[in-house]
């Protein structure tokens, strides 16, 4: 479906169920899609999450941007505290993801590259069951299918863990692969991880802080990413800065890399290089 027929049926859909307004919703600037929403102008940045070995993207997490409105130039995450209630919280989190999809559309570069999506904690906690549904309508229109998406999922370790693991489990009936966000943040407790059982698991930004100065620190990424690879789960180490702690995340044995070194969020994605397939015995 063109992009402005998506555009056209994703704000008469949200009229009809919603009841939003007329100056609400999303539209088509330069070529990008922007989404109104609660007097800001909303838009979409792009992270590259490269490999390992050889620094190649394989995918795309997507950032909210405030463009317009209160709030510009800070975290977009603090758009969600404005929310009135879970209902109204819902509904942003799925304009923002529906959002990220179109304009992950747009990108000629992602094809066979992932797009990452944070998935708000309140969310899981709201929505009793079908988790992904309605949001596999939206990617369904858009062209796009659950596999190409990584749903991320926060857990600080002290929520009912049989919620998570249930959403966690509905989503990736769907086809979806989940990622825990932050993991060592507030907890590092593997059996509560291996019980999740996500995909994959993002080190939090802490362990690499610490990785890049002190060798203890070290050690313990490097026996943390291997204790997760037990459990058969990819690791991703965030907020690589600077060449030493790629070097440290390179030596921890950690499937993926993401922080501005690799690449801050920018409008577009990098070009995923498909590996070449071998030829043919003659």
């Amino acid at each position: 479906m063109p992009l402005t027929e998506l555009v056209h049926y994703f704000n008469k859909r949200n009229r009809l169920v919603r009841g939003t307004a007329e100056d609400e919703g999303f539209r088509i600037v330069d070529g990008r899609v922007q989404a109104r929403f609660g007097g800001r102008v909303l838009g979409t940045l792009f992270q590259p999450v490269a490999e390992r070995v050889g620094g190649l993207p394989v995918g795309h997490e997507a950032h909210l941007q405030v463009l317009e409105g209160e709030g510009r130039g800070l975290p977009a995450q603090a758009v969600f505290l404005d929310a009135r209630d879970d209902d109204e919280l819902i509904h942003l989190d799925r304009v923002a993801r529906t959002l990220h999809a179109l304009n992950f559309l747009l990108e000629r570069a992602q094809q066979g590259g992932f797009l990452a999506l944070n998935v708000h904690p309140q969310l899981i906690r709201a929505v009793r069951d079908h988790h992904g549904h309605v949001f596999e309508s939206v990617l369904s229109r858009c062209g796009l299918t659950p596999d190409r998406i990584v749903l991320e999922l926060t857990d600080d370790g002290f929520e009912d863990r049989a919620r998570l693991a249930a959403a966690i489990g509905e989503y990736r009936e769907r086809g979806y692969r989940v990622a825990i966000d932050n993991f060592g943040r507030h907890s590092s407790d593997l059996d509560r991880l291996e019980a999740l059982a996500p995909d994959v698991v993002k080190l939090d930004r802490s362990l690499i802080g610490h990785a890049g100065h002190l060798s203890l620190a070290k050690r313990v990424l490097t026996e943390m990413s291997a204790e997760i690879h037990r459990l058969g789960l990819r690791v991703v180490c965030q907020c690589i800065e600077n060449p030493l702690q790629r070097q440290v995340a390179q030596d921890a044995g950690v499937d993926w890399l993401q922080g501005h070194l690799i690449g801050r969020p920018v409008p577009h994605c990098l070009p995923i290089v498909q590996p070449r397939r071998p030829r043919a015995a003659a």
